[in-house]
C-alpha cells in the first residue's frame, strides 16, 4: 500500500527485512525487484505521493510540489541551479524521458579504472528495465516544430545527429512533461515500477524524510525518519528495523545521510567527484511561430561533438530545449523591458542546449541545518569545451532559420543574429562574463570500485565499511556518464536489488 506519512503524525515503529530510501529511478526499481523477489519492503519517500489528476499543468504550483527547493537548488556560488525531483516517482515524475543505455566507452572505462565487475549483468538489467518502463523509438509523426527545426539546422551543417528513444505510450504531446504528466502516458517509476511494488507487497511512505541509519552488532539496521506534514515541518517520527538498507536518496542526498550516520566515510571519497553535466541554453527567436512548448520537447539530440571511442572523458551533446512560461523566462538574458521584449515572442521561440560530459568535479556536504553545500567548480578546459557547445547551439539555431540567439550572459546579454557571427562570444568570454548554467544530472559523490581507497560502493553497490547497506542511485556512477542516466540509473536498481535477493542468506544474518 502507499500512505501519505502527513496522515500518520506521532511516532511508528516498522519492521521489514529490506528499507528502500528514495522512489526515485534507483530506489523504485529496487523495492520492485527485491518485493516480487519474496522479501519485505518498506520503501521511504520524503516528498509527497502525487497522481495525474495533481498534476494541473500550472508552473507556480508544480514546480514547488515536484521538485527540491522549489527549483532553486543550486550550488554554492549560485553558478550551476541544480534540478532534482521529490515525491513519489523522484525525478521520472519531470523528466524528459530520454532513454539511453550506459555507452559502451564509459563501462569499458569503469571496468578498466575503477574495477567494476560483471559487466554482462549490466546488458541483463538494461533489458529488463526498458521492457519495464515500455522503452520505443520517436516516431516521425511525433517530431514537434522545434525539433524538425534544429533537425533542419544540424543536416544543413552536416552534423550528426538521431531520432531518440522514450518511455511514453499513446502521448498526447500537450508539452507539460516537466510539470508532471497529468495523462499517465509517460512511464515514470510513478506508473510502472511503484505499482510493481505495491501489487507485490510492499509498504510504501511518502513524506518521510530519513535523517539516519543506524548499525547495529547484532545485524539489523535502524532507519531514523522524520514525518513530514503538507508544508514539509515534523510532524511525527518512524523507525524502520531492517536487515538490509538500500540507500537511493540521490548524488546530493546520499552522501549527506550515509556522512550523518557515520558510515561510507572510511576511503574519504563519500561526498566528493561530484559530476553535474552542466548545461547551458542558446534561446532563440524564430520568424514564424514555432510553439515549441507542444508536442515532445525532446525527440531529437546532436552527438556531432562527441565520440566515447575516441575520448570516453569529454564530449558535448546539443538538445532542444523548451518550456512554459516561467521556466523560459528564467533562462532569458536581460531585465525588465528588455526581458518582457525577449519573452513577448514566446510562440516563436525555441532553444537549444549544450550539455557538457564534465571532467570537473566538485564535492557534497552538510550545511546549516543540515541542507546540502554544493561546492562545484568549472576547469578552463571544460569551460572551453561548453563555450564551443554554445557556438554550435547559436550555428545550428541560425541554420534552423532563427532570425536572432539570445546568449544568456548576466551583465551583458548578447542577441546575435547570422549576420554577426560567433566572434562575439569569445570578447565577452575574454572579459570574463558569467554565463547562466543549469544541471540536472548530479552524480558520482558515492562512487563504486573495487579499490576501498578511491570508491565508496564495491561493484553492487555495498558500502565497502558496512555490509548490508547499498547505495543504488546516480551517485554511485564511478565517472561522469555523458548521455542521460534514466536507463542507467535505473539498471544499476535492477542490478544491485538482483544482487540482493542472490545474498539474501548471508544478508539477512
Amino acid at each position: 500500500m502507499i500512505e501519505a506519512g502527513r496522515d500518520h503524525p506521532g511516532t511508528r515503529a516498522l519492521r521489514s527485512e529490506v528499507c528502500v530510501i528514495g522512489s526515485g529511478a534507483g530506489g523504485a526499481v529496487a523495492a520492485a525487484v527485491l518485493a516480487e523477489g519474496g522479501r519485505d519492503v518498506v520503501l521511504l519517500e520524503q516528498g509527497g505521493h502525487y497522481t495525474a489528476a495533481d498534476f494541473n499543468q500550472r508552473e507556480d504550483s508544480m514546480i514547488p510540489l515536484l521538485f527540491e527547493d522549489a527549483g532553486m537548488r543550486a550550488t554554492e556560488d549560485g553558478s550551476i541551479v541544480i534540478l532534482q525531483g521529490r515525491g513519489i516517482g523522484g525525478s521520472t515524475t519531470h523528466n524528459l524521458c530520454y532513454c539511453f543505455r550506459t555507452p559502451e566507452p564509459i563501462l569499458r572505462r569503469w571496468e578498466q579504472e575503477h574495477g567494476v565487475r560483471d559487466l554482462a549483468s549490466f546488458e541483463e538489467s538494461f533489458e529488463r528495465v526498458e521492457a519495464g518502463l515500455h522503452v520505443q523509438q520517436i516516431q516521425e509523426e511525433e517530431l514537434n516544430a522545434l525539433n524538425v527545426a534544429i533537425r533542419r539546422g544540424a543536416e544543413h551543417l552536416g552534423y550528426h545527429g538521431l531520432v531518440a528513444r522514450h518511455n511514453r505510450v499513446g502521448c498526447v504531446r500537450s508539452g507539460f512533461c516537466l510539470l508532471g504528466c497529468a495523462y499517465d502516458v509517460k512511464k515514470s517509476m510513478r506508473v510502472t515500477y511503484i505499482p510493481r511494488a505495491n501489487n507485490a507487497g510492499a509498504r510504501i511512505l511518502a513524506d518521510c524524510r530519513v535523517d539516519r541509519i543506524e548499525v547495529h552488532p547484532g545485524g539489523h539496521r535502524l532507519v531514523h525518519a522524520t514525518v513530514l506534514d503538507r508544508a514539509g515541518r515534523p510532524h511525527g517520527e518512524l523507525t524502520v528495523e531492517a536487515a538490509v538498507v538500500v540507500c537511493s536518496a540521490g548524488a546530493i542526498m546520499s552522501p549527506l545521510l550515509l556522512a550523518a550516520s557515520g558510515l561510507g566515510g572510511a576511503s574519504g571519497q563519500l561526498g566528493r567527484n561530484l559530476h553535474l553535466h552542466p548545461s547551458i541554453i542558446a534561446p532563440a527567436v524564430f520568424q514564424e511561430p514555432l510553439h515549441a512548448y507542444y508536442g515532445i520537447p525532446q525527440a531529437y539530440y546532436i552527438d556531432e561533438f562527441i565520440d566515447l571511442e575516441r575520448d570516453p572523458r569529454s564530449g558535448i551533446i546539443l538538445m532542444p530545449i523548451s518550456g512554459p512560461p516561467f521556466l523560459t523566462a528564467t533562462n532569458l538574458p536581460g531585465f525588465g523591458r528588455k526581458h518582457f521584449e525577449h519573452l513577448r515572442h514566446l510562440s516563436h521561440m525555441g532553444g537549444l542546449l549544450a550539455l557538457l560530459h564534465d571532467q570537473s568535479s566538485g564535492e557534497v556536504e552538510a550545511g546549516r541545518g543540515g541542507r546540502p553545500r554544493i561546492r562545484y567548480r568549472l576547469e578552463p578546459d571544460d569551460r572551453r569545451r561548453l563555450i564551443e557547445g554554445l557556438k554550435h547551439c547559436v550555428e545550428v539555431l541560425w541554420a534552423a532559420g532563427a532570425e536572432r540567439v539570445l546568449v544568456p550572459y548576466h551583465d551583458e546579454p548578447l542577441v546575435l543574429r547570422p549576420q554577426d557571427g560567433v566572434s562575439e562570444i569569445d570578447r565577452v568570454e575574454a572579459r570574463g562574463g558569467e554565463l547562466t548554467l543549469n544541471s540536472t544530472h548530479p552524480q558520482s559523490t558515492c562512487r563504486m570500485g573495487e579499490d576501498r581507497s578511491r570508491s565508496v560502493v564495491n561493484s553492487y553497490g555495498e558500502l565497502h565499511d558496512t555490509p548490508a547497506v547499498f547505495v543504488a542511485d546516480m551517485s554511485v556512477f564511478p565517472t561522469s556518464l555523458g548521455a542521460p542516466p534514466q536507463i542507467t540509473t535505473a539498471s544499476l536498481g535492477d542490478r544491485t536489488a538482483r544482487h540482493v535477493l542472490d545474498r539474501w542468506p548471508e544478508l539477512r544474518g
